[in-house]
């Protein structure tokens, strides 16, 4: 954990992905007292395809007909 002022992330935000990947989070301070926390976002992950989506779904058991049935009758 690095911790970084207002003026040095001005400097350091054109390596900021360079410096997060290095530090895994930096603390901002402003006039010494720390004012934020900066992480890296998790990567997305893509499905190659709808597919392969698909495919890591859990199934249902029951039908969404009756999953929406049984809510409209509930209320």
């Amino acid at each position: 954990m690095k911790t970084i002022n207002v003026r040095e992330l001005r400097s350091e935000i054109p390596r900021l992905r360079e410096t997060l990947a290095l530090e895994h989070e930096l603390v901002l301070v402003s006039n010494g007292e720390p004012v934020a926390r900066i992480l890296p976002m998790p990567q997305k992950r893509h499905a190659a395809s709808l597919a392969d989506h698909r495919s890591t779904m859990k199934m249902v058991s029951v039908p969404s007909e009756m999953l929406i049935r049984e809510e409209r009758d509930q209320r």
